[in-house]
């Protein structure tokens, strides 16, 4: 995937900045970068006056390709919300580059350093002067040193255009132009080379702007290690299973991995590189220890700031990751990333809510058996996060509902008056009464008395003189022995009983009426009608978009049409809502008035993003934790999303033609024409929900084998706010 990015980092007054005591999920802070507020099409008309005439005719229009694509990809990024800057990381990643450039400010006016909520470990850059740099690179360098190996080696990329040169160099190897006309064999090979090439450049050259810093060359080493092992958490250390237990649940000792799998580099010494974009990291590492020889480390230093700045830094960026793992569906990651933390904060609120959400989560999945989705298979993993990944997927799902509601529940009872606490504590006691086939009765309020206890927590029963079916019993009574005192706590707390009775009395009722079927049933019903006079009056639309591609083209988005005719679509819109009688507030992602409004529009395509990511289970989005503060600032609780795609193809029928010109020996010139000819289509969409729920409460989809134009846009529009501020009528 294409990464690239932008963004002004001198700003030092009005920036976002926090502690991780009370850690929220990162923002970005002062002004909007102008970047962000001008058109794609002005920044490639400005940046196509670089292309050389010079240049042969065929890398002018690669070069030209390359300007187009690239500008839009980077601008679609940002739009979405992708970006930090002007906060804690990204102006700490300023700083380090400041240091880089003291000697060289030409280049470091040209370049715009930001941060990518990615968890992924790397940086990208690109020939607009833009630098990115992931949370997940951040949360695993050890010092300041080793960042500023990293940003070296990027502003080579950005210095020698490689990302450009890289792009016209592989169009040569497609179309086996210049050097490249009798090596047409093995593309994939050259484009390889040829890669590997502008890697070992930035490595070398990077070095050079890094030697004339104060930075540690033996840092430059250990940097490689980084990369060699990015696939490993921020930490390995053991996960104690007992984490999860206490006096009254001991239920996972049967989960015990009695073997984790040993750590290993991301590629071994002689792993083949033949065919990877980047140098084998050992090979990279060799390159530069050859080019190090000689060099004094005397007088350098890890650290040229202070060391408690840099590891507030590491810090944050390491909360931020837990945020990422969950957002983004990897529960495991999520909770191993957590439980590190915990270590050393070990009454950290945001830390807890995350694991407790994460478990949660897992319960729904396991429940509707699709645990491997969310999961990573723990043979894929090394190390001692393995036991993890381990666990979650051998436990079985009442165990694992069980636990869910004892650590929500203590958690609750530990937290007071937290509403996302609250809501999905009673959403996970729900699922273990209603999905994981637990009854009430399965779960003692007391110990037994007059019986020995073991150190478990478990009874000890003599089984001498018991019946046959006393036996039986015992037996199947013995299979939830690790989990029947569980809540024997929770039990003295009113809430918890009155709503474990209450879901179990909703069970019964369901069983006894025979509904579980018919629910199904009305549930593809009710979804078939979803939609349909809302009676809502007042919504708001986030990131509107349009996008037009002609796939009988070598480049198939149409970004200049795109760009132009979403302002329309968004003008659209607004006069169809007030038509319709529907309040209508815009979080465009064209403009951003304020950087209020960007962390805004981030944090709801976050949400929409994980709920599409949960399809069919009824399941609260964790970003719910914080999209819950934006009903009270937008005057509802309704968000939307909605676009419109058109498509322009190559006719699909010509099979038909060609039958009929060769059977009836007729329709020259109409086949010619209807080939020729190109079909349209038009894709609308309009996805609204209560960002409270998890339900949709309009997903209209309409599709059209026509061209779009403004009364068809106008029509789809007008009737989805219809839709939305209709009332239903009231049966007499």
């Amino acid at each position: 995937m294409r990464i690239s990015l932008l963004i002004t980092i001198f700003i030092t007054l009005n920036t976002y900045c926090q502690n991780v005591d009370n850690f929220t999920v990162l923002k970005s802070g002062g002004k909007v970068p102008q970047e962000f507020n001008t058109l794609s099409s002005e920044k490639v008309k400005e940046e196509y006056k670089t292309v050389s005439k010079k240049d042969k005719r065929i890398d002018q229009l690669s070069a030209k390709r390359f300007i187009l694509e690239s500008n839009y990809f980077i601008d679609q990024l940002l739009s979405n919300g992708a970006i930090l800057y002007n906060e804690d990381l990204s102006q700490f990643v300023s700083k380090v580059a400041d240091e880089l450039l003291e000697n060289d400010k030409e280049l470091r006016n040209n370049l715009r350093f930001y941060v990518i909520k990615s968890p992924t470990v790397n940086a990208f850059a690109t020939d607009r002067g833009t630098i990115f740099i992931t949370i997940g690179l951040l949360a695993q360098i050890e010092n300041e040193a080793q960042l500023a190996y990293v940003l070296s080696h990027e502003i080579i990329h950005y210095k020698n255009k490689h990302a450009r040169t890289g792009f016209v160099e592989n169009q040569r190897i497609n179309h086996s132009s210049g050097k490249y006309k009798r090596d047409n064999w093995d593309k994939a090979l050259n484009k390889s080379k040829y890669a590997k090439e502008l890697e070992l450049e930035a490595d070398v050259e990077g070095l050079q702007i890094f030697l004339k810093s104060k930075y540690s060359i033996d840092e430059i080493k250990t940097v490689f290690d980084v990369l060699q092992y990015a696939h490993i958490p921020i930490d390995d250390i053991p996960f104690d299973l007992d984490f999860f237990n206490d006096e009254h649940f001991n239920a996972l000792a049967n989960y015990q991995k009695e073997e984790i799998d040993p750590i290993k580099p991301i590629m071994d010494e002689d792993d083949d590189d033949d065919y990877l974009t980047h140098p084998n990291i050992n090979k990279r590492r060799a390159v530069m220890l050859s080019e190090l020889e000689g060099e004094s480390n005397a007088g350098r230093t890890e650290f040229l700031y202070a060391k408690d700045e840099f590891f507030k830094i590491q810090t944050l960026a390491r909360f931020e990751l837990s945020f990422l793992f969950t957002k983004q569906r990897l529960y495991g990651e999520a909770i191993y990333n957590s439980y590190i933390l915990l270590q050393s904060h070990p009454n950290n609120k945001f830390l807890k809510t995350t694991i407790a959400y994460c478990l949660y989560a897992l319960a729904k999945y396991k429940n509707e058996g699709e645990i491997h989705d969310v999961i990573t298979d723990f043979d894929d993993v090394q190390g001692q996060s393995q036991q993890v990944f381990y666990l979650f997927e051998e436990i079985d799902k009442k165990t694992l509902a069980t636990l869910a509601v004892k650590y929500l529940w203590d958690l609750k009872l530990e937290i007071k008056d937290d509403s996302f606490i609250n809501t999905i504590a009673e959403d996970v006691l729900k699922e273990l009464l209603l999905e994981s086939g637990a009854r009430k009765l399965d779960y003692k309020k007391n110990f037994p008395e007059n019986l020995p206890v073991a150190s478990s927590g478990l009874e000890i029963l003599d089984s001498t003189n018991m019946s046959k079916y006393d036996k039986i019993r015992k037996d199947v009574e013995n299979d939830d022995d690790e989990i029947k005192y569980a809540f024997v706590s929770l039990f003295k707390n009113n809430e918890f009983k009155e709503m474990m009775s209450k879901y179990e009395k909703m069970y019964v009722d369901k069983v006894k009426n025979g509904e579980e079927e018919k629910t199904k049933k009305m549930s593809v019903r009710k979804k078939e009608k979803i939609g349909r006079a809302l009676g809502i009056d007042k919504v708001v639309m986030v990131s509107p978009n349009y996008k037009k591609y002609d796939l009988r083209k070598e480049v198939t988005e149409q970004y200049v049409f795109s760009e132009r005719r979403k302002e329309d679509f968004i003008s659209l819109n607004e006069k169809c809502a007030e038509k319709a009688g529907v309040q209508l507030g815009m979080i465009s992602n064209t403009y951003f008035e304020s950087t209020d409004k960007y962390n805004d529009m981030s944090l709801l395509n976050d949400w929409m993003d994980e709920r599409f990511g949960h399809e069919n289970i009824h399941i609260y989005p964790y970003c719910k934790l914080y999209t819950d503060e934006l009903i009270g600032k937008y005057g509802t609780e309704y968000f939307g999303w909605t676009g419109m795609y058109s498509l322009r193809t190559k006719k699909d029928d010509w099979g038909w033609v060609a039958f009929s010109v060769l059977y009836y020996g007729i329709g020259i010139p109409i086949g010619i024409y209807y080939a020729l000819t190109p079909e349209n289509h038009t894709f609308y969409y309009t996805y609204l929900v209560d960002i409270t729920n998890y339900d949709f409460l309009m997903v209209k989809e309409d599709y059209v084998k026509m061209k779009d134009h403004n009364d068809l846009m106008k029509s789809y529009i007008y009737d989805s706010y219809n839709q939305i501020t209709s009332k239903k009528r009231e049966k007499k």
